[in-house]
């Protein structure tokens, strides 16, 4: 078990790191919002998941990484608050695959603008 939630902690991580190579911070917050959805790690309010965030965050910089990105609250606040406007039903299939996750909560954020 633990092997599977490292594997999904790794995977996490490089998808994000791979979102925030497009200069699109959103792109990685939503990322790592769905990691901890669909690892089951879910937050009753939005301060539990941008608490969760900055934890996921700050584990996935090098501590020899250069530039080091700063953890935009605002953004990531954008981000938690699209996943909490998706009804119940897309949170429960969401919560069941990353690529829904992601899918939903971009759409939603992008609905915002």
């Amino acid at each position: 078990m633990k092997k599977i939630m490292l594997l999904l902690a790794a995977l996490a991580v490089t998808g994000a790191a791979q979102a925030a190579d497009s200069d699109d911070p959103a792109q990685g917050y939503i990322a790592n919002l769905c990691t901890l959805v669909t690892q089951d790690k879910a937050a009753d309010s939005a301060d539990g998941y941008i608490t969760k965030l900055k934890a996921l965050h700050m584990r996935g910089q090098s501590p020899s990484a250069q530039e080091k990105p700063d953890f935009d609250e605002d953004e990531a606040r954008t981000v938690v608050a699209a996943w909490m406007n998706l009804s119940e039903d897309q949170k429960k299939q969401a919560s069941q695959n990353m690529e829904a996750c992601q899918s939903a909560t971009l759409d939603e954020y992008q609905s915002q603008d």
